[in-house]
């Protein structure tokens, strides 16, 4: 959840109408929780309203966001927002090759006729901070920044500059620093120093007249900064996600739109022919705030969510929710839906089937009494995993819970022979895969366990994820069951003792069969078979895996699949 307060007073103006003008704040709450906003209470003062988000609502992080919302539940406005931006770029950004191996997406706006208050102001920065801590990935994905346009000449460059030799004046700085000292030495700049590590130039936006605006993604030139007096402003995303940077672009756009601004468009000037290949051409234009459109099938949707809605109730519900539907033609019972840009939230025709939930309202949602009387009790799956946690406590062995996710290096070290399933845009390089397998797990702990005393015996019953050409989604999830025995003693012939007891309890007919495998030492390790059916692993680890781990004990263990 995003913590974020809004101004009452703000709130309500906003609201207008006589539907909003008596809402007491028990009436605002229950409202407000139907929109997926947790109403947290107020400030001592009553001025502000205390809210928590959910992260796959960033439009909600704003005073304007949330009286979007209230609009459309409380039936003041219904279907797409006003969302009028002139298609003539007010402006042009070019983006340089180096910058662009650093940061491949820019986009951008214009923004005039604002009228802020000291503490509109400082909502907005609110905003900013909220959009780059979620789309942004703490400014990983999106970085964004607010200049005030008065004091700037356009057109803007995104360039790499010299880190020793150029210098500007960061905000909440006193004197000129170069980029590097920036990096070391500014709060904000130690803060982000990792986003730019290892390079030798720095993404910063120049103007024409050379005046730096930012380094990017990390902190802006003082000179530019957005005081209540600004009544103009220009606003760059840059990033490596070009939907998280429309995304965020699309949702300030909105709200100034919404604050009465006028929103003009920005030209970029891509100067990166691999950037031109993929986009087909070198410029883009932006914002783009054309709405996502969507079919929605009625009677996938009705029973998903349990009702018997009409289109017209349907689209109503939509309406509701600032969402534009009409039936499509010649297709009886499909609504063709239009969702504004500024939702970033939408994937699949089951996100538009929540949205009918919450128009109607959860609170309206009359839960049903089962059809026929079952008894529960655990299923049999959990049952025989129960059992086997059972056993191989009483053999003295420690149980882990590990996560499920790793990363290549681990898995070398380990000298996996699996092939784990990649995750596209990691949050972190620390977690890049879904583990295939629990070894690799379990001996980091022991190297982080060196200290404690010998016998160390652990294992872990959990969830992997392996290939399965055969499937529609390529993978599969199994249960295995991974134990190591790591002492002066350890042998393969201990770990094959336990696997035998573990399998005549399970009622299950163990074999071995040869197995070359890097993780085991030559000659002592074996493949398991559980009713003739090859199932994982057994061995000595090799001592260059115990050498990987920084182990100085021998250790023994088997892996293998424990299945329903």
């Amino acid at each position: 959840m995003v913590s974020v307060s809004i101004n009452r007073k703000k709130l309500f103006e906003l609201l207008g109408g006589p539907k909003a003008a008596h809402l007491t704040d028990d009436a605002l709450a229950a409202h407000l929780e139907q929109v997926k906003c947790g109403f947290e209470g107020t400030s001592d003062d009553k001025s502000e309203i205390m809210l928590e988000a959910t992260p796959d609502r960033p439009d909600l992080f704003s005073v304007y966001g949330v009286a979007r919302a209230l609009k459309g539940r409380l039936e003041i406005e219904k279907g797409l927002p006003k969302n009028k931006i002139g298609d003539k770029p007010a402006l042009q950004v070019f983006a340089e090759r180096e910058a662009l191996a650093v940061r491949p997406v820019v986009v951008g706006a214009v923004i005039r006729g604002v009228n802020f208050s000291e503490d509109e102001i400082a909502k907005v920065f609110q905003l900013q901070e909220k959009l780059d801590l979620t789309l942004g990935r703490r400014r990983k994905r999106v970085s964004i920044g607010l200049y005030d346009l008065r004091t700037l000449k356009p057109p803007f460059y995104f360039k790499a500059l010299d880190a020793r030799e150029t210098s500007f004046t960061p905000l909440k700085a006193d004197k000129p620093m170069t980029l590097r000292q920036i990096l070391d030495a500014h709060p904000t700049g130690k803060e982000y120093a990792g986003l730019l590590a290892g390079k030798s130039k720095l993404p910063c936006l120049v103007d024409s007249t050379g005046e730096i605006l930012s380094l990017i993604p990390v902190i802006n030139n003082v000179s530019s900064a957005v005081i209540p007096a600004t009544t103009d402003f220009f606003i760059d995303h840059t990033g490596t996600d070009a939907h998280s940077c429309n995304a965020s672009l699309n949702i300030l756009c909105q709200d100034f739109l919404d604050a009465g601004a006028q929103v003009e468009k920005v030209e970029v000037i891509y100067q990166d022919e691999a950037h031109n290949a993929q986009t087909g051409g070198r410029k883009t234009i932006t914002p783009d705030n054309t709405p996502l459109k969507m079919d929605l099938p009625l009677d996938k949707a009705n029973k998903a969510i349990g009702l018997k809605l009409d289109s017209k109730t349907a689209i109503s519900l939509l309406a509701k929710q600032r969402i534009s539907a009409v039936e499509k033609p010649g297709a009886a019972g499909i609504l063709q839906c239009e969702i504004p840009a500024f939702r970033s939230d939408f994937q699949h025709w089951i996100d538009l089937a929540e949205e009918l939930a919450v128009g109607l309202g959860y609170d309206k949602l009359e839960p049903l009494a089962p059809k026929s009387f079952t008894r529960g009790s655990l299923s049999s799956q959990t049952i025989k995993e129960n059992f086997v946690r059972d056993f191989m406590a009483g053999a003295g062995f420690t149980e882990l819970y590990t996560y499920a996710v790793t990363n290549e290096e681990k898995i070398e070290r380990a000298k996996s022979p699996e092939e784990n399933a990649e995750i596209l845009n990691p949050v972190s390089d620390k977690y890049t895969a879904m583990r295939a397998t629990l070894l690799p797990n379990l001996l980091e702990v022991l190297s982080q366990n060196t200290h404690a005393p010998y016998p160390q015996k652990i294992f872990e019953l959990g969830e992997v994820l392996v290939h399965n050409p055969a499937l529609p989604e390529k993978l599969e999830t199994k249960l295995h069951l991974c134990v190591v025995s790591c002492h002066a003693q350890a042998s393969l012939t201990e770990t094959a003792s336990i696997l035998a007891e573990l399998c005549l309890r399970l009622k299950k007919k163990l074999s071995f069969s040869k197995l070359d495998s890097p993780q085991f030492i030559a000659g002592r390790a074996g493949q398991v078979s559980l009713d003739a059916t090859p199932k994982g692993a057994i061995g000595e680890l090799h001592p260059q895996v115990l050498e990987n781990f920084g182990l100085q004990m021998p250790a023994s263990a088997f892996e293998v699949e424990i299945d329903g």
